[in-house]
C-alpha cells in the first residue's frame, strides 16, 4: 500500500497491449505523430491503469483520467491518490503519492546555450550560477531545469506557469509563490529526475515497472 508521506517514483519499460487504452486514449493516440511520443503515451496510460489496479485493489475505470482547467492531470475517482507523469525521449516515468505532487525527468546529457537558455528563462542569480559554472554549466542547468518544473507540476501550471516563480534553494527545498517545496533529487544511467511536494515526505523510492 502507498502509505501518507511515501513517494513512489516508477520507471516504466516494455511495450504494454494497447487493447489496455480506453476508446477515449485510443482516439488520443491516433492523433499522435511520432514514434517516441506515441509509445511515450500508450507506456504511461497503460501504466497508469496498472498502478491504480495496484494502490486500490480494484480495475481502474474506462475513463480515470481527467484535466483540471490549468491542465494538471488527476484521477477522477480516487482524490486521496496523487500521480505526476514525466517523459524524455524514450524514458518513462511516473511518481505516486498521497498528497500532490510534482515530477520530471531529464536526459543528463545535452547541447545547447545553457546561458543563454538561463538568461531568459530563469533569475539573474540562476543564470550567473550556471555562466560561472564552466564545464559543469550542462549538468547544473538541468538539475535547476528539473527542479523547476517539478515545482511548477506541483501547482498544475507546468513550464508555462513561469520558469522564474519556482524558486530553487538547494537539492532539498524550493520556493513557488512564498510557499516552500520539499525537493527529492534523483539519478539512473543517464538521466535525473526530481520531485516536489509541500508535505515533507517521509521517503521516496524509485521502483520499475516492466510490461511483458
Amino acid at each position: 500500500m502507498l502509505e501518507l508521506g511515501m513517494i513512489e517514483v516508477w520507471r516504466v519499460r516494455g511495450m504494454p497491449d494497447v487493447s489496455l487504452l480506453s476508446q477515449d486514449e485510443k482516439a488520443k493516440l491516433k492523433a499522435i505523430s511520432g514514434q517516441d511520443t506515441s509509445e511515450a503515451f500508450i507506456l504511461s496510460r497503460c501504466a497508469i491503469r496498472s498502478l491504480i489496479a495496484k494502490y486500490t485493489r480494484k480495475p481502474s475505470e474506462e475513463k480515470c483520467i481527467e484535466t483540471h482547467p490549468e491542465g494538471k492531470p488527476f484521477l477522477v475517482n480516487h482524490p486521496d491518490l496523487h500521480f505526476s507523469l514525466s517523459h524524455s525521449g524514450k524514458e518513462v516515468a511516473i511518481a505516486f503519492s498521497r498528497t500532490p505532487i510534482g515530477f520530471d525527468v531529464e536526459k543528463k546529457e545535452r547541447r545547447a546555450d545553457f546561458v543563454s537558455i538561463a538568461r531568459r528563462f530563469f533569475s539573474g542569480a540562476e543564470a550567473a550560477q550556471i555562466a560561472a559554472a564552466g564545464e559543469h554549466a550542462a549538468s547544473l542547468f538541468v538539475d535547476l531545469w528539473t527542479a523547476k518544473e517539478a515545482i511548477l507540476k506541483l501547482e498544475g501550471s507546468g513550464i508555462s506557469g513561469g520558469l522564474e516563480r519556482a524558486l530553487v534553494w538547494s537539492e532539498f527545498e524550493g520556493e513557488l509563490d512564498g510557499r516552500r517545496v520539499h525537493l527529492h533529487r534523483m539519478e539512473w544511467p543517464g538521466f535525473v529526475a526530481r520531485v516536489a511536494s509541500f508535505e515533507e515526505p517521509r521517503f521516496v523510492r524509485v521502483k520499475e515497472l516492466v510490461f511483458q
